[in-house]
């Protein structure tokens, strides 16, 4: 885009200024939001622990009442006194704070009531005395009450705890008209003989319907009563299923939203699947922050929920003050820029479009044009640069004659280097060709001499054959390898790529070439490698790094010691080894061991070689792309690890099947 400095600077100081005020409001939003809602999330998860620990708090309170009377002397009272015992019981349930209060037999039939006409009536569906009368100890959760039983208490009672289920917006579809049963915090003790034996149970009940007490109790210490918008800030409700039966939500209308029910996400989670519900829920009318838990019997049946929020427009109103806030600084922030770029751009752009023209001067080849001299060159960076210019350009004058002077100069000594370089590889490969017929020569013949067939040869003989013979196979190795260098030198390198066995392909056929220097030094050889390895290589070049390697783990090795060759599929790539327990090398030397021409210090007993192995295969690893290092415990053990690509063809699903060979042919 061709367009005047000027402009561009106006772009790129709006551009920095949009760009951080997107990043402010951004940032802002996601950290106020994060903090905000994030803190509201927390206090309402904490207030519903808090919620639920003084719910068990209360039926511990419950319980520990009903144990006095069971273990003191009421329920003696009450045999003595057949005439008063509706006046005791009595006494007794106001003074506990019991909705209803009964003495029951060893059978769970009441035999007593504070009040009410259930006397004689079995009770057969509460799991709290199931349970009383299975284990002889006291119990206590939350239960539900018949209607029906608590009539029997006290008619005008029971019908104020009535709820009629109200119509609610993201309800579950489908739901009766009123609810049947009450929700109760029961409790039971067991009034036991000298045997232990239960003889009678001491029951008492709280109905949690329209008991607006603990839920506003529960309110005032947890969240005050601070209201927002008419609304409360902190609520708590007690669910009945899914059925709201005390509450300190208000709805629409301003009363207690008794008789609404909770939204179908929280349903599911909760009454469905049991599990606690935490995060922002549509609560009868309006958003809250919520917590919901599932309340369970005794047994472990899901009755219904604990729930405790805050309303959630509270806090998305913090949110969006705050996000004000930082809309308000990126405006300024940007109308700033907006300032600043055009007293930047005619600041900057009057000496640089003079020092532009100076360097079209000098491109043109105008090499004796000078700006004006600056007057203060100290702080100033334009003037700073303009008097850097003009030494530039006079640097440039001085250097342009150094080069023509030195450029023939160069050019001979170019010429030369090159004609010394190809004479050097050309005799280098003349000699290996010719020493490499000679050998061959030679090793014919040294065959044909100890296996006897000019003539018998005694022991001794054959032993200095032998000698021989492993002469001409160094020999012949170091011709190898200075063909090979010779080859890389050239560029000649050239990598024919296909999918190869490894272990079928390469390794086992080795093996068979070495078996006689591996017996001979009694070395055991290892090979573990995955049976469907394939690699992407050239086959006589994976056969050279195969070959050097396993030379030098024989060469190095000890005596009846072990090499190990392994490979395996590591994150895409086949990851090869060859180990063994020879004396290793130290770990600063552990880099060095791939140059050219560098040879360990000679071991007792033990021919040095070329120096070539190690460096003309990692030149041929490199080139199929891979990478080779070595990993040494001095004294112990030397791992030379290299790596090479796998197969494009090798699909999921083929298995140990050869793939179809893919020919890729790679530059040196």
């Amino acid at each position: 885009m061709d367009l005047p400095l000027r402009t561009r600077l106006h772009i790129a100081l709006l551009g920095i200024a949009t760009l951080l005020g997107l990043l402010t409001i951004v940032t802002g939003s996601f950290l106020v939001n994060r903090m905000v809602i994030g803190e509201a999330q927390r206090r309402v998860a904490l207030a519903l622990k808090t919620a639920d620990a003084m719910l068990e708090r209360r039926l511990e309170e419950a319980l520990k009442a009903c144990l006095v009377m069971a273990e003191g002397d009421a329920v003696e009272r009450l045999s003595s006194a057949h005439d008063g015992r509706k006046a005791i019981l009595e006494e007794l349930r106001r003074k506990c704070g019991y909705d209803f209060l009964h003495v029951l037999d060893d059978q769970g039939v009441i035999q007593a009531t504070a009040r009410g006409n259930a006397r004689g009536r079995r009770v057969k569906d509460s799991a709290v005395i199931t349970r009383v009368l299975g284990t002889a100890a006291p119990a206590a959760g939350v239960s539900l009450l018949p209607l029906g039983a608590l009539i029997l208490e006290d008619q005008a009672f029971a019908e104020g705890k009535q709820v009629q289920v109200s119509p609610t917006p993201h309800a579950k579809p489908g739901a009766p008209t009123r609810l049947t049963d009450v929700m109760i915090l029961e409790v039971a003790s067991p009034v036991t003989d000298e045997d232990g034996g239960v003889v009678g149970i001491v029951r008492g009940g709280i109905v949690l319907n329209r008991n607006f007490d603990f839920v506003d109790f529960v309110r005032e210490n947890i969240f005050t009563v601070a209201t927002y918008e008419k609304k409360n800030l902190g609520t708590v409700t007690i669910f009945q299923g899914d059925v709201r039966i005390t509450t300190n939500v208000v709805g629409p209308d301003g009363e207690r939203a008794v008789g609404t029910r909770v939204s179908e996400e929280v349903y599911d989670q909760v009454l469905g699947a049991g599990k606690t519900w935490t995060g922002p829920a549509f609560v009868v009318d309006s958003w809250y922050i919520s917590a919901y838990k599932p309340l369970m019997d005794i047994e472990d049946h899901i009755l219904g929920m604990l729930y405790v929020g805050v309303l959630k427009k509270r806090y998305d109103d913090m949110r969006n003050e705050a996000m004000s806030m930082f809309i308000l600084v990126a405006a300024l922030a940007f109308v700033g820029a907006i300032l600043l770029s055009f007293w930047l751009a005619a600041r900057l752009t009057r000496p640089l479009t003079r020092l532009t023209a100076g360097a079209a001067e000098v491109t043109r080849g105008n090499l004796d044009y000078q700006l004006p001299h600056p007057p203060r060159a100290d702080k100033d960076e334009i003037n700073h640069l303009t008097l850097a210019f003009n030494q530039m350009v006079a640097a440039l004058k001085e250097r342009n004659e150094q080069i023509r002077n030195s450029r023939d100069d160069l050019q001979r000594t170019a010429t030369e280097l090159e004609h010394w370089v190809q004479n050097y590889l050309d005799t280098l490969e003349f000699i290996t060709h010719e020493l490499k017929n000679q050998i061959a020569a030679m090793k014919i013949n040294l065959l044909a001499v100890r296996d006897g067939y000019v003539g018998r040869i005694t022991q001794d003989q054959q032993e200095a054959l032998d000698d021989v013979g492993q002469a001409i196979h160094r020999a012949e190795e170091m011709i190898l390898n200075y063909l090979n260098l010779s080859r890389i030198e050239r560029g000649e390198l050239r990598v024919w790529a296909r999918p190869l066995h490894a272990e079928n392909d390469v390794v086992r056929p080795l093996l068979s070439d070495f078996r006689g220097r591996i017996e001979a030094k009694g070395i055991r050889i290892e090979v573990e490698m995955d049976d469907d390895l394939f690699v992407q290589a050239d086959p006589s070049l994976l056969h050279i790094v195969y070959d050097n390697l396993l030379n030098n783990a024989i060469q190095y090795g000890r005596e009846g010691g072990l090499v190990r060759i392994t490979g395996a599929r590591r994150d895409g790539t086949a990851e090869l080894h060859v180990w063994n327990d020879g004396p290793g090398v130290p770990a600063d030397r552990e880099d060095k061991l791939f140059g050219k021409f560098y040879r360990l210090q000679n071991t007792k007993g033990k021919e040095r070689g070329t120096g070539l192995g190690l460096f003309i295969a990692r030149e041929i690893v490199q080139r199929h792309g891979g990478d080779i290092h070595a990993v040494s415990a001095p004294g112990a053990w030397i791992d030379f690890v290299f790596t090479l690509p796998v197969p494009d063809a090798l699909l999921p699903g083929q298995g140990g099947q050869h793939p179809k060979a893919l020919d890729r042919e790679e530059g040196a």
